[in-house]
């Protein structure tokens, strides 16, 4: 049996597709690429947005042309949170939602060995069916050359802001045991991965439901203590859940990577409470002054929303204020986008697309100064980065706090491998990062 994938969305979606390839091949079956002739096709869908509901769509459709023969499998958010749409795509076989993505492949396996099936197969459980964190297995797999690899750490959400779909597409919180972190951090490192990237649906919730007996901290403090030159990062922390005093915390561990992606989605304690948010712009940014008073290179990536319904033009200049305050490193601006089922959507005073494209704009060319202005602050300085490939000529890697590094490809009378610590000079701006120059290796 050959097997294809295609991932849309998060990097835990990326990180579950990665343990159902290893399933499927433990079982025998061959992994292809997605554009090469397979017996098997999985979509695994995200739907943060509308438009990530349409390129599932599009994928699913996309993927059926490569061999209109072929078993079309839909799994992910898009699957979980409206089964039915995607069961009524003549395209698909099968709709598996994200709490059966461990038993996908016997799934698939079953349907395969039926005669003349003449109805789509449905595997979704209800949210409050979602109890128990779902074991795939330690994923092992690494490609040759990789240095970074992602940990699934936690699962669900209990937040519901008022724009997001995700606690209805992932269900309740649920953390992963330590123990099998560990083990599987174990695993990739004596792969040669050099950073480990903690990740979940909103990691900063791990180890919060009664009675689980660890916490975010705590989990660091275990891989922290593990034996290797190897180094930590976290994929995010949410504000709605940490406070300054955690993040002092978090931020103290040795290996632990100068970054944090610390979602802000808005400057406006007007819009921040309509968003259900839990925390105020001062808030925010007494977590921003903690970080930067360990560390005032570290580097804050953030998320913001833009033309949420009711935003005025003053709500906009706060979180230009915010976004000039806090230095971020990088912001990923997003067009508030209406999600059936929310809140949100039943808001009245929505902003017309007109005007977000025109906050949009305004608020990416802002995010740019700001960033060039962090880049040019780690100028003159010595980093460490972790080189991952050569591109156009330069090795490129990142600093530990998120700052993407362009080394000339031979440097000091010889070639730069992949896969290695080395120190760096940071010179000047140079595209979406730095160039540098070779100190040394580690």
């Amino acid at each position: 049996m050959r097997v294809a994938f295609h991932t849309l969305g998060c990097k835990v979606n990326h990180y579950e597709t990665e343990a159902m390839r290893e399933a499927f091949v433990s079982r025998g079956a061959v992994s292809v690429g997605e554009e090469e002739a397979a017996d098997v096709y999985i979509v695994n869908t995200c739907t943060v947005t509308n438009i990530a509901d349409r390129k599932s769509r599009q994928y699913i459709r996309r993927m059926k042309k490569v061999n209109p023969e072929a078993l079309i499998v839909v799994t992910g958010c898009y699957a979980q949170v409206e089964p039915e749409a995607v069961a009524a795509m003549p395209e698909v076989d099968m709709v598996i939602g994200n709490g059966q993505k461990s038993r996908i492949c016997g799934l698939v396996l079953e349907r395969l060995g039926k005669k003349d099936p003449d109805s789509t197969d449905v595997h979704v459980l209800g949210r409050n069916e979602l109890t128990e964190y779902e074991d795939m297995g330690l994923v092992t797999s690494s490609e040759p050359g990789m240095t970074r690899a992602y940990i699934k750490i936690q699962e669900g959400c209990d937040r519901f802001c008022s724009y997001c779909l995700i606690p209805y597409a992932r269900g309740p919180v649920r953390s992963r045991p330590p123990e099998e972190i560990v083990s599987e951090a174990g695993m990739l490192l004596r792969t040669g991965v050099r950073e480990i990237v903690l990740t979940g649906i909103n990691t900063a919730l791990y180890g919060t439901e009664p009675g689980f007996g660890c916490d975010l901290a705590e989990l660091l403090g275990m891989l922290d203590a593990m034996e290797g030159d190897f180094r930590i990062r976290l994929s995010s922390l949410e504000p709605t859940v940490v406070d300054k005093d955690d993040v002092e915390k978090i931020i103290r561990h040795r290996r632990l990577c100068h970054h944090l992606h610390l979602s802000v989605q808005n400057g406006s304690d007007r819009i921040l409470s309509s968003m259900n948010r839990h925390y105020t712009r001062s808030e925010y940014l007494d977590i921003v002054r903690a970080i930067r008073e360990y560390d005032p290179l570290y580097g804050i990536t953030t998320d913001i929303i833009v033309g949420f319904p009711g935003e005025t033009e003053e709500d906009f200049s706060d979180t230009l204020d915010v976004v000039r305050e806090s230095q971020f490193g990088k912001v990923h601006v997003f067009r508030y986008s209406p999600r059936k089922g929310t809140v949100g959507a039943a808001l009245p005073d929505a902003v017309s697309g007109e005007m977000k494209n025109d906050r949009s704009d305004r608020l990416e060319r802002e995010s740019q100064a700001v960033s060039e202005k962090f880049v040019l602050s780690n100028c003159g300085r010595i980093h460490t980065v972790l080189t991952e490939e050569i591109r156009d000529g330069y090795m490129t890697g990142y600093t530990g706090n998120y700052i993407k590094v362009y080394l000339p490809a031979e440097g000091a009378g010889r070639e730069i491998e992949a896969g290695i610590f080395c120190r760096v000079l940071l010179t000047e701006p140079f595209r979406d990062g730095a160039l540098a120059e070779l100190g040394q290796t580690l």
